[in-house]
């Protein structure tokens, strides 16, 4: 089998990357483990948080306010191409405090952002949500934030992308990158096939450095395990994302309400603790009493893409036509549309819509002997 692309990696940032290159003509393979999603992509909360996840002016500011941009012709084009709602919401984030020097504290760390975020005294927050906890001091409002549903999202992107013409192959577990006289001509599968492309695009999220002849450090992409915990309420307890200090509180259109998260580096161990479960329900009824009423739906975990500058490895390796797009840790979801009108552009060899000294991939570089 051969491709002008071959993709490794079928979460969200490869589906995005697919869909776009086959919107330009590209003939796109996608190679999952799994299936597509079935890692931290459909795992994650859907967060959009382009300021309040961002403390400082700098390379993932921009890029996350860019793509934060991107999010509505985006979703909308989603819509158009499959019909699936993605729950795209302009629902904004408040950040709370129990003290109003917690307040002050995060109103400090945002300074920099323009609009500034907006303060909200006790009376203003239970105002917008009256069922958070009245013993809280207040918050902050990132008015321009907002949430969507990742497992719809990849739905949506994997129809888009096949629709298309991307083909999927689940089931592909690859050995190793092929490189030929200095550049990438495909990939090794574990079965010994050998799948050709005249360029190869690594979006293994936190199996990248698993990835043979990828030529990275092994602890340039690391897991970063979270756990969330899954409530369901009678109706929506509150439209907003919130931040507390333990935790955050992601609601879903039909009532159900995402809590998480923990960051925890324990290598591939995929297990949901009873002690994390614990501290999440703990942190979530101490900023929505009324969620001790909801029912419990499930748990899980998963692996975020971790790299130690947090910054995304998006770009050409040291061997040419290999390019990466991995390593977004928990900006995945956000960052999706970003990067992929930075890929586009650079297999179209057109100039990306910023600049990508801050994400080049050689930060990280392991080299690998040439053939």
């Amino acid at each position: 089998m051969s491709a002008n692309v071959v993709v490794i990696g079928g979460g969200v940032i490869g589906c995005a990357c697919a869909w776009e290159l086959a919107r330009h003509g590209f003939r796109v393979v996608v190679l999952e483990r799994s299936v597509p999603g079935a890692e931290a992509s459909s795992a994650a909360a859907g967060i959009l948080g382009a300021r309040v996840e961002v403390h400082a002016d700098g390379p993932l500011a921009r890029l996350s306010e860019q793509s934060r941009r991107l999010y509505p012709k985006w979703t909308r084009a989603l819509a158009q191409a499959t019909g699936i709602d993605v729950e795209y919401r302009e629902c904004g984030v408040l950040r709370v405090a129990h003290r109003a020097a917690e307040i002050g504290r995060h109103l400090r760390e945002s300074a920099w952002q323009r609009p500034r975020p907006r303060r909200l005294e006790r009376a203003a927050l239970l105002r917008r949500e009256p069922s958070l906890s009245p013993r809280l001091a207040g918050g902050v409002l990132f008015a321009d934030d907002a949430r969507v549903d990742p497992k719809a999202l990849l739905k949506a992107l994997r129809i888009a992308a096949a629709r298309a013409g991307v083909t999927f192959r689940s089931g592909s577990i690859v050995r190793s990158i092929v490189r030929e006289r200095g550049r990438a001509t495909g990939v090794l599968l574990d079965d010994g096939r050998v799948v050709r492309g005249e360029h190869v695009l690594v979006a293994a999220g936190s199996w990248t450095t698993l990835v043979g002849g990828v030529g990275l450090d092994p602890s340039a992409v690391v897991p970063a395990r979270g756990q969330i915990v899954e409530l369901e309420a009678a109706e929506p307890v509150v439209s907003s994302v919130i931040f507390g200090p333990r935790a955050y509180l992601v609601p879903r259109d039909d009532g159900r309400v995402l809590v998480g998260s923990t960051m925890e580096f324990v290598g591939y161990r995929r297990e949901v603790t009873a002690g994390a479960v614990r501290d999440l329900l703990d942190a979530a009824l101490s900023l929505v009493p009324a969620l001790e009423s909801a029912s419990l739906r499930g748990s899980w975990s998963s692996f975020r893409p971790y790299t130690k500058d947090e910054l995304p490895l998006i770009g050409e390796s040291d061997c040419r036509r290999l390019w990466l797009a991995t390593g977004h840790h928990r900006n995945g979801i956000l960052l999706a549309p970003v990067t992929a009108a930075i890929v586009g552009a650079l297999l179209r060899g057109t100039k990306p819509p910023l600049p990508l000294a801050a994400f080049a991939p050689a930060r990280s570089r392991n080299p690998v002997p040439m053939l």
